[in-house]
């Protein structure tokens, strides 16, 4: 082999270049704590380390979709407790307006406390959340929940449920239709109360059925008073909001015994023999939590037939059931906060395992890599030492 200068130029460089690149890969290792800096490094480590990374990712932002959904049934628990204790309060007034003692004007005082209970009952129905949307809409979430006013509320929301992905396989709903709170509170069948008028010389007695069994539910949310005239019967509709009562019209009335009466979807059979000016009260409850309130509230500044006693009924029975709807709904969120602090938890526990698996595949050894970057730190210095050297050697430094 013939040895040039040129030659010892190019391999000294050579190999001094060589040495500086696993110097500095070794010192790259040691500073970033990454075994695996590039894909060649370990090409099985590092598509592997990918497919952890992006399963990592995804788990993240489980927990973030996690902790949205918490916020927002933390909201919902917490109005869903609003509702419940007003709810109880109507209870507890209602009980009390059933005291004998109490004139009209101390039940037109109640009457005045159940306006304002109605009003919170309805801003807590109307409820937005943090981002503006109204909380029991639905799907439907810029459209207000329930629109009108006393003794005309309605729900204008539809009947879905909004979700958020909190697992691979979890649509976790984090909002309820209103109707599912305050517009279906109790089944209609037998939602009927019927009492007997004071005064009633004949000792008559009513029965009320829905006729049809399912009624039509413009029918429902009513209060009336039948009361027999002599020779037939008078119905008087008395509505929430309306001062003036209004008479019911076509009454079909089929003589007994028993005489059958038949108005606005609904049978009323009297039995016994009323008397002239003999009268029942006749509540017809709705699926609404807002008309049955209503209904109590004008109960109690028109007291009917039967006194407020009627109404007091009326207003009890409802509200345990509206009581009970709020309860299983308030039941059903607290279950699916559980159910997202399991599943924080195992995401958690899922994150520590992608951390763990990542360490392995991507960290280094620092005691390896410290030993392994001084080696080659000497054996960089020994070549600049060799090359220094060896470039200096000439034939002319011989000739004398």
């Amino acid at each position: 082999m013939r040895v040039s200068t040129n030659m010892i130029y190019d391999r000294g460089v050579s190999s001094i270049q060589s040495l500086w690149s696993s110097a500095l890969h070794a010192s790259q290792e040691v500073s970033t704590g990454r075994r695996v800096l590039t894909p060649a490094d370990d090409p099985i480590a590092a598509a592997r380390a990918l497919d952890v990374s992006q399963s990592r990712s995804v788990n993240i932002q489980f927990q973030t979709n996690q902790n949205y959904s918490n916020d927002q049934l933390k909201l919902l628990e917490n109005r869903l407790a609003g509702i419940g204790d007003i709810l109880q309060y109507v209870r507890q007034s209602a009980v009390s307006a059933g005291d004998a003692v109490l004139n009209q004007e101390e039940l037109n005082f109640i009457a005045v406390d159940m306006r304002s209970q109605f009003d919170a009952l309805l801003s807590l129905a109307n409820t937005r959340d943090a981002t503006g949307d109204f909380l029991f809409s639905g799907y439907r979430a810029d459209i207000q929940a329930f629109q009108g006013s006393y003794g005309n509320v309605h729900y204008e929301g539809d009947q879905g449920m909004r979700t958020m992905q909190v697992s691979a396989t979890r649509f976790m709903p984090v909002s309820l239709p209103g109707s599912s709170v305050f517009d279906n509170t109790r089944a209609l069948e037998g939602a009927i109360n019927t009492f007997t008028g004071k005064g009633n010389s004949g000792g008559a007695t009513a029965t009320v059925i829905f006729d049809p069994a399912q009624p039509d539910a413009a029918n429902t949310g009513r209060r009336y008073e039948v009361r027999f005239n002599g020779t037939g019967y008078d119905v008087t509709e008395y509505q929430p909001g309306n001062s003036s009562p209004l008479t019911v019209t076509p009454v079909t009335v089929t003589p007994g015994p028993p005489d059958t009466i038949e108005f606005n979807g609904l049978k009323m059979e009297v039995s016994g023999t009323p008397g002239n000016g003999d009268a029942f009260d006749v509540f017809v409850a709705s699926k609404n939590v807002f008309d049955n309130l209503a209904i109590f509230i004008d109960t109690l500044e028109r007291p009917g037939t039967s006194g407020i006693i009627s109404g007091v009924q009326f207003a009890i029975g409802n509200t345990d059931a509206a009581l009970d709807t709020s309860l299983r709904a308030r039941a059903q969120v607290g279950s699916q906060m559980v159910e997202l602090e399991q599943l924080s938890n195992l995401s958690s526990d899922m994150n520590l395992q992608y951390a763990e698996t990542l360490s392995r595949l991507q960290d280094c050894d620092y005691a390896e890599a410290m030993s392994r970057l001084t080696q080659l730190q000497t054996n960089l210095e020994a070549a600049q030492l060799s090359f220094m050297k060896v470039s200096g050697l000439s034939l002319f430094n011989f000739l004398q």
